[in-house]
């Protein structure tokens, strides 16, 4: 068994937003993302073929639908996005990394 924490190892340099697999199976990925400042460029939509329940752990985030809505999500929020629902990252902090539990299945 190998025992992690979420918060171990935060890169220092966040010139790109991270994605660190977890948990990779053919049925699921766990995943940790770090934000810091980071949001999907315009224009750009994730299209997902799982569905992804993702939780900010640390830090703050605003994911924008293709249907126009923004959810804002903060330190414990969490949000179930369907496959296929067309969705970005609007807005990730500034002031702090925000560190993001992403599960896809």
């Amino acid at each position: 068994m190998d025992k992690a924490n979420i918060f171990d190892n935060l890169p220092k340099d966040l010139i790109e937003e991270q994605f660190q697999p977890l948990v990779d199976t053919d049925n699921v990925l766990v995943e940790r993302i770090i934000s810091k400042a980071h949001v999907t460029p315009d224009g750009e939509w994730y299209d997902q073929a799982r569905s992804e329940w993702v939780m900010v752990m640390q830090g703050a985030a605003k994911l924008e639908f293709a249907t126009g809505e923004m959810v804002s999500l903060n330190k414990g929020d969490h949000i179930n996005i369907g496959a296929h629902v067309k969705h970005r990252v609007a807005w990730t902090s500034e002031q702090t990394e925000t560190v993001w539990l992403a599960i896809h299945y």
